[in-house]
């Protein structure tokens, strides 16, 4: 039949006739209802099913179907290498004009495609997609004859009002605003972005009215001026034609003047015209491959039906001549070697490197270029990029220039035999298996110390060094290798794409079993390998590293039979290598120095992308997973013993809890018996369900291994206890292989469960370190060097967040399946996000905080903060010396309507920072924050407004030691952490009395801040008061961000430590003295970075800083007053079950709280008054307000008074109450008595509350006494039939006084007396030294002796006259005793010194009967002496 068509209609013009168009539709003109749109294009599929089809794309708000009706050549299949191109029309109900062309571009393609060959050539080699209406419910609403939109522009938007032109997500936002407004997207633009992205559209117009020009993108941009700026993408040539193709096939169009308008050209970029967000063409160039234009077809938006045949004929030209566009430029394929399309390939043209062009599903490409020459060249992930090619673009063909491009794998192929040496064995390889435990060759089942190790390793190496590679990560105490063996198809490197697993055995050394596995193992599977295909796989697939023995000289020293001791179990210097890791709660004395070992393999785990891991030790039967420690048992010694049972124990599950119980099941039930759960026979109510434990549920295990590769390497690991005994006999080897053989290899094939793929940039460059976060997690994984990455997942549908520096993030839905492989390829192309796109999206487009940043000097600073109160007078105000405080500590100070009272608000204090050398970095992000509220109060953001409406906030930037640090910083800009004396957090705990300190603490005194925010260095950490669980909230809620980055990880240091504890102890002085919770936010690694890094510490940030401000939205308020409606200034709010209590302000009794979201029990008392309890509803985001709360008076006397005369009264009731100090602090063990009862008395417990029972009827007094305070008493009467007198508060006043003395003159008093007795006491000690240096060596004066005869002794003229001669001269000192000659007892030691000393002992020489001694000489010796005092020998 088509031939006979061809042959009539060839015979009908050699006649001289000519075949007229179709255009039948354009009588009885009028506009097409939804109804009849829905009967027009059902009739037109069923009168040309090949050519039509209609797609239903979804329902708008009111239910109404949006339709799109296909025009091709064949509709079931497109043929390859034809450009889909789409018409949308009536996207604004009231702007018709489209709305009706499209009907009739409909019915002209269809009725002429066979009639008028331009039209069939058109139809035959383009897919169009004309949709007359994206907004029907707008339409309903609108009124024909209306050039203007109808009041409050009814009919414009859809029927939730929405203009559906401003509901696209935008290019300029970041991704996590877009995802904030995807929860509200209307659904006629959510069904339009889908389809958008899941066709691969090249070209695309969306008609409007209410003007008459061609306008092409961008519509927006970074500066977001009102007008006349414009905005240009890459392609801004390409448009600019495309533009003029329409504007030039238009006779009105094309003269550029009407409306009132003048265009040149009748054409315009989008934003010069004026500038919106969230269009849909911006959106199709941004987001697609799709080049998309916005035209303006009349000035009249809903123009009588009667000028439709005018608009047609006006429009028709430029309609047709626009859908001959897509076929300008290049196309092509992009396939693999094998001939197989590549989908997701990127096409790249030099000089548009920003607009890559991604190939479909079948390796197609359309690439729209205006004539010139190019150089093109295609890139895919796993594939070599593609050599460039030079190309000559003419666009004179009715098609455009084919260019394919074939790519070459990158990677190498793993599959099949790699071993390079085989062997032939006579027997068939199952029988082999069978007979030696699964080996093929025979294997010895034996213990292996270092020496018989090492050999067995580098014989395995020797044996297949195509499938292996040892090597040694470093050295053990005892310098020993720690060797690991890497089994993979081609050791040697990371090879992108294949995941790095890892185990580790024999941490403790006296846990052997794991190690014995390890090495049992590794000979299995390169034994297997090439004969076993889950093996070869495995092989090929997973790059292997295992860690045979962490603690080698531990278990030198550890014994075979060994089933619990700890012998062995340290390393060399003593400790505990599983105690020894960084932790993320603290730091003790078993971590406080890291152990050669534990560094080698920290470095040795952060080198290579981990994705799974196991520990393998002994001593119990359990697989157990993170976390394995609470935050507080770093101060809980009970909570690290193991004891027999795991009752009681506070479990803590990290956020991918539920994965890490999948993996630790897959292990246990792998297992013949772990899954049991059945205790060991040392600890037999030691029960594990399932055979798996959250470990500090266990017991806590502080600084351990697997802890830290889950929070700080990113890689998942668990801690498998493989059998009761530590150190089992040899002969049980065989049968623990048996048990852990198939858990361990299913536990390796989990590595490929889950996610993977390459993250690179939009011009194909790999990201390194991208954090990868899974379902708005904060545990992260990151990207490896050639931007290849593993997420491990549970099958189902999951949110997939990428994060890269200077990149936007972006956020993917995937969905791993439920049955093998258990896993999906997701490759990301993150955006580049420039300051000023950022500065857009994230700060108000405050180009300041992000361009040229710089550390300004303080009168800079000063200057700069005066003139932002002079710009925002009303809601800031500068001190700066207008009183003694700001003398020394400059401040602004922000709050809505700045004269206003300021009892009804929060107040907060952003200082920043407590130390002196953080001062310069944490100044600058304090202006940042200053610059985002006031210009965020400017534009009227909401957020911003109601925080400051809600609260009044002070920002405290330091001054004072600004200058020295800034000098150090200007001679070495490198500096890291400057160091100087005496900052301001250590003035502010010294004791000492100085004066800037004094006017901050008595600043806080005075104003009674709610809440404090100040900047940390040293990590990305945030310090808060800890036990409070409010407060913990608070801090949690901080620190969760939509779009948060990784962690910092800085490098140790001991100042860093030093302002770490520093921070910590004010922290909590702070809290404890002033009742003022104090949050720390680490927010770079160096105090004083280099300038340019500012805008970066800002940018990571900003987030946590909104989330504390952020904190005002959510709490209670309310006032206390008594019954006649009077405030009760000296009530206190508590919240049950917490330590704090709140006060009042001091004028409306006014009570206002921050809390988390939740229910909480709030007690509201005052004294002598009656308290009153509420429960209260907290809902995130609102501030409950409980009104006024009135206290009835307490009378303490209940009941009747009855008068029992003659009659003792022997009833007794109790009393109950809360001893406080003046400022509504509990008084802790405070004595409360009954005087005149010592039996009965009672003390307070930590909330200041006390009890006493079996309290006598009658008049009473009761007193209070606790240290450093005053006591008080109060009589109290009670009475018979009186129930318990409750509510009864005491009010401690602080005792000043020591022993009766005011404390200042104790003080002085005391120290005078211990001087006194320092002075008596040093006296003392000299003169006993000195006492006793003399009895020791005692002094002698010799006399003369009367002689006989001057000649016998040869004297000679020196004699004297008395005839005596001095033998011996001493001089005489003061104190000396005077002895003639020897005294008895010394003569008596020196004549039998020297021969006793020489005795076995000493001896007794018999008495001297005469008191002469004679001497050698023969002459006599007199001894004068006390014969009184005669001593015997």
């Amino acid at each position: 039949m088509r031939g006979l068509w061809y042959i009539f209609l060839f015979a009908t013009m050699a006649q001289g006739y000519t075949i007229k168009e179709e255009e039948g539709f354009l009588q009885n003109p009028h506009y097409t209802s939804q109804e009849q749109l829905e009967d027009l294009f059902a009739g037109l599929e069923k009168a040309y099913p090949d050519q039509a089809k209609v797609h239903y794309l979804g329902r708008s708000l009111e239910g109404r179907s949006l339709l799109a009706l296909q025009i091709s050549r064949n509709t079931r299949e497109r043929n390859l290498l034809t450009p889909p191109v789409k018409y949308i029309a009536n996207m604004h109900g009231d702007e018709t004009v489209g709305r009706q062309l499209l009907v009739y571009l409909a019915q002209y393609l269809l009725l002429n495609f066979d009639r008028v060959t331009d039209v069939g050539r058109l139809v035959n080699s383009t897919d169009i997609y004309l949709m007359p209406t994206m907004n029907p419910d707008g339409y309903a609403l609108s009124q024909e004859g209306s050039c203007e939109s109808l009041p409050n522009y009814v009919g414009r938007g859809n029927a939730n009002g929405v203009d559906l032109n401003r509901d696209f997500p935008d290019r300029l936002e970041q991704a996590y605003v877009q995802h904030y407004r995807a929860q509200s997207r209307q659904p006629e633009t959510a069904a339009l972005a889908n389809w958008i992205l899941s066709k691969p559209f090249v070209l695309s117009a969306n008609f409007h009215g209410g003007a008459v020009v061609a306008s092409y993108p961008y519509d927006n941009s970074v500066s977001h001026n009102e007008c006349c700026v414009e905005s240009l993408t890459p392609d801004d040539k390409v448009f600019k034609q495309l533009a003029l193709t329409y504007s030039d096939n238009h006779p009105i169009m094309r003269r550029g003047k009407s409306c009132n308008d003048s265009f040149s050209r009748g054409i315009t970029n989008g934003a010069n015209w004026y500038e919106l967000s969230g269009g849909m063409q911006d959106f199709n160039y941004a987001f697609s491959n799709c080049f998309e234009l916005t035209i303006e077809l009349s000035c009249c938006k809903f123009p009588a039906a009667s000028t439709l045949p005018q608009e047609w004929r006006t429009n028709k030209a430029s309609l047709l001549q626009l859908l001959r566009q897509s076929h300008i430029g290049i196309k092509g394929l992009v396939l693999d070697v094998s001939g197989l399309p590549i989908a997701g390939a990127e096409v790249y043209v030099a000089g548009l490197e920003d607009k890559p062009i991604r190939t479909t599903k079948r390796g197609e490409y359309w690439r729209l270029l205006t004539p010139g020459f190019y150089k093109v060249h295609a890139a895919a992930f796993g594939y070599q990029i593609s050599a460039a090619q030079e190309i000559r673009v003419t666009n004179e063909n009715q098609e455009a220039l084919r260019l394919d491009f074939k790519l070459a794998p990158v990677e190498a192929n793993f599959d099949g035999n790699f071993r390079k040496v085989k062997v032939e064995r006579s027997e068939p390889p199952e029988k082999r298996k069978e007979q030696f435990h699964g080996f093929l060759t025979k294997t010895a089942f034996e213990h292996h110390n270092f020496t018989a190790m090492e050999s067995f390793l580098k014989d395995i190496a020797a044996s297949y060094p195509t499938l292996t590679r040892l090597y040694s990560i470093g050295k053990s105490v005892q310098n020993r290798d720690l060797w690991v063996m890497e089994i993979f198809a081609t050791p040697g490197g990371h090879v992108p794409g294949i995941p790095e697993f890892k185990y580790v055995a024999n941490m403790h050394g006296n846990e052997v079993v794991g190690k014995e596995m390890l090495l049992l193992l590794t000979k299995y599977l390169v034994e297997r390998y090439g004969n076993d295909d889950r093996i070869t796989r495995m092989v090929n697939s997973t790059r292997m590293h295992f860690l045979y023995s962490m603690n080698p000289d531990g278990y030198e020293i550890s014994k075979e039979g060994d089933r619990t001791s700890g012998i062995g179990r340290s390393n060399a210097n003593g400790v505990d290598l599983n105690r020894n890791f960084p932790d993320q709660y603290g730091t003790d004395r078993f971590n406080k120095v890291t152990e050669p070992e534990v560094k080698a393999v920290m470095n040795w785990t952060l080198s290579l992308p981990f994705v799974l891991s196991a520990n393998l030790h002994g001593g119990s039967l359990v697989a157990n997973y993170p976390y394995d420690d609470n935050e507080n048992d770093f101060n809980d010694p009970f909570m690290r013993l193991r004891n027999s049972s795991i009752n009681g124990r506070k479990a803590n599950p990290t956020e991918d809890n539920a994965l890490f119980r999948h993996l630790a099941t897959i292990y246990a039930k792998a297992h013949p018996t772990m899954s049991l759960g059945q205790p060991c026979e040392l600890f037999k109510n030691e029960f594990f369900a399932e055979g798996i434990t959250n470990g500090a549920q266990w017991y806590s295990v502080t600084g351990g291994m697997q802890d830290w590769n889950y929070v700080r390497a990113g890689c998942m690991e668990l801690t498998i206890e493989m059998g009761c005994d530590k150190f089992p006999m040899a002969s049980e080897l065989p049968k623990y292989w048996s048990d852990n053989r198939e858990p361990m290899l299913q536990f390796i094939e989990q590595v490929h469960h889950g996610i993977r793929g390459f993250v690179h940039s939009s011009i194909g460059t790999p990201i390194a370190g991208a954090v990868v976060r899974l379902d708005g997690g904060n545990h992260s994984t990151y990207s490896h060097t050639f931007g290849d990455y593993w997420k491990l997942a549970l099958p189902g549908q999951h949110n997939i967040t990428v994060l890269g520096d200077n990149y936007a993030p972006i956020r993917v839905e995937v969905e791993v399946p439920q049955e093998e492989p258990f896993e999906m390829r997701l490759d990301v192309t993150l955006m580049a996000d420039d300051p000023q796109h950022w500065a857009s999206a994230n700060d108000f487009r405050i180009i300041e905080n992000v361009v040229n940043t710089r550390y300004h000097t303080n009168p800079e600073l000063r200057a700069r903060l005066a003139e932002l109160e002079n710009q925002n007078g009303q809601i800031a105000s500068f001190g700066y010396a207008d009183n003694e405080f700001s003398r020394f500590f400059n401040y602004l100070k922000i709050t809505s309507d700045i004269g206003e009272p300021e009892e009804q608000k929060y107040k907060l204090l952003v200082v920043s920072s407590l130390f002196d050398t953080l001062a310069p970095l944490g100044r600058e992000v304090l202006l940042n924050l200053v610059r985002h509220l006031l210009e965020g109060y400017k534009v009227q953001d909401h957020s911003v407004v109601q925080l400051l409406k809600r609260s009044v906030i002070y920002f405290l930037p330091q001054t004072q030691k600004f200058p020295a640090v800034f000098d150090m910083y200007n001679y070495n800009s490198s500096i890291c952490d400057p160091v100087i004396g005496d900052e301001l957090a250590e003035r502010i705990l010294s004791p000492e009395t100085e004066q800037s300190k004094d006017m901050f603490l008595q600043f806080l005194r005075t104003e009674r801040f709610d809440l404090m925010l100040t900047f940390g260095a040293g990590s990305s950490e945030l310090v808060y008061p800890k036990g409070d669980s409010i407060l913990e909230k608070f801090a949690h809620g901080m620190q969760k961000t939509e779009f948060s980055y990784s962690p910092l990880h800085c490098a140790p240091s001991a100042t860093r430590q030093q302002h770490r504890d520093t921070t910590e102890r004010l922290t909590n002085f702070m809290y404890r003295m002033y009742n003022l919770p104090v949050y720390t936010l680490g927010i770079s690694c160096c105090r004083m970075p280099a300038h340019k890094q500012i805008a970066s510490v800002w940018r990571k940030n900003i987030d946590k800083i909104k989330n504390f401000m952020a904190l005002v939205r959510t709490g209670v308020s309310g006032l206390v007053q008594n019954d006649k409606g009077q405030p009760l200034r000296e009530a206190s709010v508590r919240l049950l079950e917490h330590q704090r209590f709140y006060n009042v302000t001091r004028n409306e009794a006014r009570f206002q709280l921050m809390l988390p979201h939740g229910i909480y029990g709030v007690e509201v008392s005052a004294p002598n008054y009656e308290s009153q309890m509420l429960k209260v509803d907290i809902q995130d985001g609102q501030i409950t307000d409980l009104g006024t709360i009135h206290l009835h008076t307490f009378n303490v006397i209940r009941g009747e008074v009855l008068e029992l005369p003659n009659k003792s009264t022997t009833g007794t009731t109790s009393v109950e109450g809360v001893v406080l100090d003046e400022s509504n602090h509990p008084v802790r063990n405070a004595k409360v008595s009954v005087v005149g009862q010592a039996q009965l008395r009672n003390f307070t417990n930590r909330m200041g509350e006390y009890r006493l029972t079996a309290v006598p009827l009658g008049t009473i007094t009761l007193k209070v006494e606790a240290p450093r305070h005053l006591e008080a008493t109060r009589q109290m009467h009670l009475y018979a039939g009186s129930s318990t007198a409750e509510h009864v508060v005491f009010h401690l006043k602080v005792n000043e006084h020591i022993f009766g003395l005011p404390r200042f003159l104790f003080i002085l008093i005391a120290s005078i007396l211990i001087i006194i007795g320092v002075v008596v006491c040093v006296l003392c000690a000299q003169f006993w030294f000195y006492r006793r240096h003399r009895g020791n060596k005692p002094y002698y004066n010799f006399s003369l002796l009367p002689q006989k005869g001057r000649e016998q002794f040869d004297l000679d003229d020196e004699a004297g006259d008395d005839g005596e001669t001095e033998l011996f001269r001493s001089p005489i000192k003061r104190g000396m005793t005077i002895q003639p000659y020897f005294d008895e007892e010394q003569l008596e030691r020196i004549l039998h010194t020297d021969d006793e000393e020489d005795e076995d002992g000493p001896r007794m020489e018999p008495e001297l009967e005469d008191d002469v001694v004679d001497d050698e000489s023969g002459d006599e010796i007199v001894m004068l002496h006390n014969h009184g005092n005669r001593r015997r020998h």
